[in-house]
Parts: structure tokens; sequence; C-alpha cells
């Protein structure tokens, strides 16, 4: 009897751990390989979706559409447990010293908790403002994980682009400064 309970509770933490694998896999595959970062894989350039997200530093909110049309934007998808991103976040730290006259930078920190996050910011001396997308709704928008997720939005307003190869972010900077 003992045995047979025991081979049961095994089978059911087996089973317990297949499901949650199986939603794990399904979450990250309907994270991906949707919003604007398939549009721009099939050749499109879609409007910004805009939010409107508490700022990480408490200084009010920053509403996308109000910024869209103005300047360009650069915006960076991060998170403090995202390793990659650190990196990420001080090269665009660096550019935006070069290019924050003729760019806007934002920073979407995503699928986090905001006090990880000021902490994060901190500590790696990210100046540039973020807000706080602790659902991942608006990163869903955008393409979902994985991240860390820059994507360049030029004066009109239209995503002209996404990083994927690191030598191509002064190409971008260069391509949104100039529309």
């Amino acid at each position: 009897m003992a045995r047979s309970a025991r081979l049961t509770a095994q089978a059911l933490a087996v089973a317990l751990v297949v499901g949650l694998l199986a939603l794990l896999v399904w979450r990250v595959a309907r994270d991906s390989n949707q919003g604007v970062a398939q549009e721009l894989r099939d050749g499109k350039h879609p409007t910004a979706p805009v939010f409107d997200l508490a700022r990480l530093d408490g200084r009010g909110r920053i509403d996308l559409a109000s910024v869209r049309g103005k300047m360009p934007i650069v915006l960076d998808f991060w998170a403090s447990w995202c390793i990659p991103c650190i990196h990420e976040s001080r090269r665009l730290e660096a550019a935006r010293r070069n290019y924050g006259d003729r760019v806007t930078f934002i920073g979407v920190d995503t699928k986090d908790f905001s006090g990880d996050a000021r902490r994060w910011q901190r500590i790696h001396g990210i100046t540039y403002p973020s807000v706080h997308d602790g659902s991942g709704n608006v990163l869903s928008k955008w393409g979902g994980l994985p991240i860390p997720r820059i994507f360049f939005v030029d004066r009109k307003g239209k995503v002209v682009g996404e990083l994927v190869v690191e030598e191509d972010l002064p190409l971008y900077l260069r391509q949104i400064a100039a529309s």
C-alpha cells in the first residue's frame, strides 16, 4: 500500500512538472514571433504601439503617444534579472550622451519588480527614463521575450528597426536621428 501511494505521488509530481513545462513552452512561443518584431521581419514598418506607464523614478508617467512624432525614439526593453540587458543598457546610455539632443531614449522594465529595477538602474548608471511594465503586456505588443529588445522609432512614429546585431546600433541611431 505504501509503495503504491508513493508511486502515485511520484507520478502526480512528474505530471505536474510536465504540465508546468508545457505551460512555459506555450507562453514563450506565444510571446515570441508576434507583434512589432514580426511585422518588421515581414518587411513592414508599423506605427509604434502606444503605452502610458508609470516612471520607475516616481516622476509621473510616460505616454508614448505624447512623445511619438516629436523626436525619434529608442525603446529598450529590459529587466533586472536579465544579464545581457546590462551590456545593452550601458551601450544605450553611452549613445544617449551622443544623441540625447536628437533622440529620446526610453527604457521599459518588463516582467520585473520595480524596486529591483530602480536598484539595477542605479548600480549600472542608467540615467535615461524607464517605465514599469510589470505584467509584460506592453512587451507582448512589441514581440515578447527574449530580452533585451531594442526598437528604433522614427520621428513620424514608425518602427524602423530592431537591434539584432550589436554593430547595427550606430547605423540605426544615425538613421533615426536624421529622420
